[in-house]
C-alpha cells in the first residue's frame, strides 16, 4: 500500500515541472515562512543523493548534501562555520540546521536553488538528519521580518562620495570571485579586491583598465541616445555555466565583478537594492 503523502508530493511534482535551460530554481515565497517551508520541501523531495545549494540575492548561501529526505552534511554556510557531523550531537545537529534553513529563509529574496550531482558517494551508514527532526526544530525559531537591505555605509567621510558604483562594489563582496573599481574616464585603478587582486588569479592591470576605460567610452558613444547613467552591463557564458562578468557604470566610475553564472541573481538583487526597484 503507497503512502498517501508519497502519493500527495509525486503529484505536487508532476504539476510542478517546467522545461528549463538553466539548472537554477528560483523559490517563489514572498515571505521568509513561505520560503523556509519550500526549503524544507526541497529537503523533503530529495530521494537522491544531491547537493542542494540555495543562494539568497545578496550572496548569501547554504549548500547541503541531502539523502532520502535526510541532511548528511553541510559544504557552505554565510556566517560562522559549518556544523560537524561527527562531533556534533544528533539534537545540536537538528538546532543548527533548523537555525540555517531559517536564515537562509530571512536573507533577501530572490531565493535560488540548484541541484547538483554529490561530490563523494555516500557512506552506509550515513544516515544523517531527517526532514521531521529539522522541521520539529523549525517551530520553534520565530522568523524576523523581512530584510531592509542597505548598502550605504552607516557613516561615510565626509570627504568621500559614495556612488553606485561604490556602493555595487562593496555590495558584491559576498558573491563576487573577483571585484574592481576603478575611474570610467581614464580606467585608473581604485580598489581591487579577491581574485582581481594584486596576487589574485585573474590580476587586473592598470593597464588592461585602460584599455577597459576606452571600449567603454565608445560604449557611451554609441549608446547615448538610448541609456542614460546608471547602466548595469552583463554577460554571461554560452549555457550559463562557468564565470560571468557584471559592470555598473554610474557615469563616473565603473565597478567590475566576476561571478559564479548562476550567481546572477544575487547580481540583480544588488542591482535592485541600488536602484530601490524591482528591476
Amino acid at each position: 500500500m503507497i503512502d498517501a503523502n508519497i502519493l500527495d508530493m509525486l503529484e505536487n511534482i508532476g504539476r510542478s515541472v517546467v522545461a528549463r535551460v538553466n539548472p537554477a530554481v528560483t523559490l517563489t515565497g514572498t515571505t521568509a515562512q513561505d520560503r523556509r517551508d519550500q526549503v524544507l520541501r526541497a529537503i523533503r523531495g530529495t530521494v537522491l543523493p544531491r547537493r542542494l545549494e540555495f543562494t539568497a540575492a545578496n550572496g548569501d548561501c547554504l549548500a547541503i548534501e541531502v539523502n532520502s529526505s535526510r541532511v548528511t552534511d553541510v559544504f557552505c554556510v554565510s556566517d560562522g562555520v559549518a556544523p560537524d557531523f561527527e562531533t556534533t550531537s544528533r539534537e545540536e545537529l537538528a538546532d543548527r540546521l533548523a537555525q540555517l534553513v531559517s536564515d537562509i529563509a530571512t536573507a533577501p529574496a530572490p531565493l535560488e536553488l540548484v541541484s547538483l550531482q554529490p561530490d563523494t558517494t555516500l557512506d552506509a551508514d550515513d544516515v544523517g538528519i531527517t526532514f521531521s527532526e529539522i522541521s520539529k526544530c523549525c517551530k520553534a525559531i520565530e522568523l524576523s521580518a523581512e530584510p531592509v537591505v542597505s548598502l550605504v555605509p552607516d557613516a561615510p567621510k565626509a570627504e568621500e562620495t559614495q556612488g553606485l558604483a561604490d556602493l555595487f562594489y562593496d555590495g558584491s563582496d559576498r558573491f563576487g570571485l573577483g571585484r574592481v573599481l576603478a575611474s570610467a574616464k581614464d580606467g585608473t585603478l581604485m580598489s581591487t579586491a579577491g581574485d582581481c587582486a594584486a596576487d589574485g588569479s585573474v590580476h587586473v592591470s592598470q593597464d588592461l583598465m585602460q584599455s577597459f576605460a576606452r571600449d567603454l567610452a565608445g560604449w557611451d558613444k554609441d549608446t547615448h541616445a538610448d541609456l542614460d547613467y546608471p547602466q548595469l552591463i552583463v554577460m554571461r557564458p554560452s549555457g550559463g555555466k562557468g564565470t560571468g562578468l557584471a559592470v555598473l557604470h554610474d557615469g563616473e566610475k565603473v565597478s567590475v565583478v566576476t561571478h559564479e553564472a548562476r550567481r546572477l541573481g544575487a547580481v540583480v538583487g544588488v542591482w535592485a537594492a541600488l536602484k530601490g526597484t524591482d528591476e
